[in-house]
């Protein structure tokens, strides 16, 4: 059975038949009207809270916008972020150098692809983001790598919140990852003077032992 919310948001449910729907691992479908006057169903909602803020997302978009502008926004939201990723890259004149280019290329493919690809644009939002990058750190991905793939991301689901792909900025209030870099420090002039005389002195030192364990072995020393 659907649950209803206010009149006029819509409704969330699951399609699979379990006999404990909250616990079990389906997805959620949400139900509700477009600007058009149209139902329309969206599907993929891991959790409760996933789907009741999309469906009020939904539900704010139409009382500020118009219905010839909200339908443009509502086909722009149904792209893919892969497609949406597509249509991204050649506009980033900006991106002139070979290295940044190819580093960017790499996060969208390698791992922003594999892990939301499939993922409508109006489907994202701060709390996806937080998963995305929740992935990155149990798979393995450092912190570096974290960074330059989340501006990557960021970049791309910004400019998609600009042209109205979304009614609501996906990753506000999304931490960016932290890198330190380790500092590398470099000694003083008179720290290596001071280290430099104190291995001599150890050499020195070494080199004299030598010479006296061979005397007293009756060997001359080399």
């Amino acid at each position: 059975m659907a649950r209803q919310l206010a009149r006029g948001m819509g409704s969330f449910f699951k399609e699979c038949g379990c006999s404990r729907p909250t616990r079990c691992p389906h997805p959620y479908t949400i139900r509700f009207l477009d600007a058009l006057g149209k139902q329309r169903e969206e599907s993929g909602y891991d959790r409760q809270d996933d789907a009741i803020e999309r469906l009020t997302q939904i539900y704010a978009e139409k009382k500020i916008t118009a219905p010839s502008v909200a339908e443009v926004r509502r086909e722009l939201g149904q792209q893919t972020i892969v497609e949406y990723a597509k249509s991204w890259r050649p506009r980033q004149r900006k991106m002139t150098e070979y290295s940044t280019g190819w580093h960017v290329d790499s996060s969208i493919n390698v791992h922003i692809v594999p892990r939301l690809g499939s993922r409508k644009l109006n489907s994202v939002t701060p709390i996806v983001v937080e998963r995305f990058l929740d992935e990155l750190e149990t798979d393995g991905v450092g912190r570096g790598n974290q960074v330059n793939i989340f501006r990557v991301l960021k970049a791309i689901l910004r400019d998609a919140y600009g042209k109205g792909a979304m009614a609501a900025d996906p990753v506000r209030g999304v931490q960016e990852p932290e890198y330190v870099r380790e500092k590398v420090v470099i000694p003083s002039l008179a720290y290596v003077k001071k280290a430099l005389a104190a291995a001599d002195e150890h050499l020195a030192v070494e080199i004299v032992m030598m010479v006296g364990c061979g005397l007293r072995n009756g060997k001359p020393a080399q």
